[in-house]
């Protein structure tokens, strides 16, 4: 007989628990996307969470069977955003759990929006892997449509070393520094400032994310300087858990982008080719990345040239708040 399931706001103390969810879900799944509990924990620790209001576990007899979260932005400026996630185990599915947790979703992500910006439009904001057509059905059903669609794409980084160009003008590529963290972020929000579904990083949420998180690499990041200003940069991570869980060592490209004034001159392939070949000279076996297959600023063909190949397609799907 199976217990009634029960739910509660996830805590920090959960993440070894929502750490075996989430291996349960990749092995029926396949997304590729490997989490341990460390890697949890950096996630519920987002700034702008407040885990007793925006999450929330399903429980069934001490087994953690279903999760979802919300989180919404600080900052809008046409459009207020709040993102949501969430999974059922596989042996949970089919049993209501999944229909209650995106209700769960719709209800947050309407009470966040309401409570910080209720003159603006808002939008909950989810991205799907493609074959997951049952996850994809319930969020249709739930009033979510298709808007957008991404590529998780990968390159090997064996072989022949790969050559660097130089960017034009008199640009220089040169690692990363701490000396520049507030400069790239700040070059980060005006290069993506017109990008879909952006809204500016705020210090905090850039720390906790991109240049502070655990899995930031600096040794495999760029910045391309034109003097003493930021042109554009390249932020890479290494997950733990996907090498413990692979064996395999890989770059993840996490952010790349050139400020419009310096577009056209050589500044992401640079930046592109300079982080693959310390990849390679340091032990790296392959490098990834995902991408905005409409990006208006030809990501996409920059990728492919630079040897990268689609791997997995992920749906954006949005719901008017």
């Amino acid at each position: 007989m199976h217990a009634t399931p029960t739910r509660r706001p996830l805590t920090l103390e959960d993440t070894p628990a929502l750490a075996e969810l989430f291996a349960a879900v990749e092995a029926t799944d396949g997304t590729d996307e490997h989490y341990d509990a460390e890697d949890l924990a950096d996630e519920l620790g987002d700034p702008h969470v407040e885990l007793p209001h925006d999450s929330v576990g399903v429980w069934s007899g001490g087994e953690l069977i279903g999760y979802a979260r919300a989180t919404g932005l600080p900052d809008a400026t046409d459009v207020h955003l709040v993102y949501v996630e969430g999974a059922v185990r596989p042996d949970a599915r089919g049993q209501g759990v999944g229909t209650d947790l995106v209700k769960w979703q719709v209800t947050r992500a309407a009470q966040l929006h309401h409570e910080r910006f209720p003159d603006l439009p808002g939008e909950a904001h989810i991205q799907i892997h493609a074959p997951n057509t049952a996850k994809r059905d319930l969020y249709e059903g739930a009033g979510f449509q298709a808007r957008r669609w991404f590529f998780d794409m990968r390159r090997p980084l064996d072989g022949d070393g790969i050559p660097v160009p130089a960017p034009a003008g008199g640009l220089r590529v040169v690692p990363f520094t701490a000396a520049y963290d507030d400069a790239t972020r700040s070059a980060h929000n005006e290069a993506f400032r017109e990008n879909w579904g952006h809204t500016p990083a705020t210090a905090d949420r850039w720390r906790h994310g991109a240049t502070g998180a655990r899995s930031f690499r600096p040794d495999v990041s760029f910045l391309a300087l034109d003097g003493d200003e930021v042109a554009g940069y390249l932020l890479s991570h290494e997950y733990d858990a996907e090498t413990a869980m692979t064996g395999v060592r890989e770059c993840w490209i996490d952010r790349l982008g050139t400020r419009p004034a310096w577009r056209g001159s050589g500044v992401a392939t640079a930046l592109l080719t300079s982080c693959l070949r310390a990849g390679q000279e340091q032990g790296y076996r392959r490098a990834g990345l995902n991408v905005d297959s409409a990006d208006a600023n030809g990501a996409l063909s920059l990728y492919e040239r630079c040897g990268f190949r689609t791997l997995h397609t992920w749906t954006g799907y949005v719901r008017p708040l």
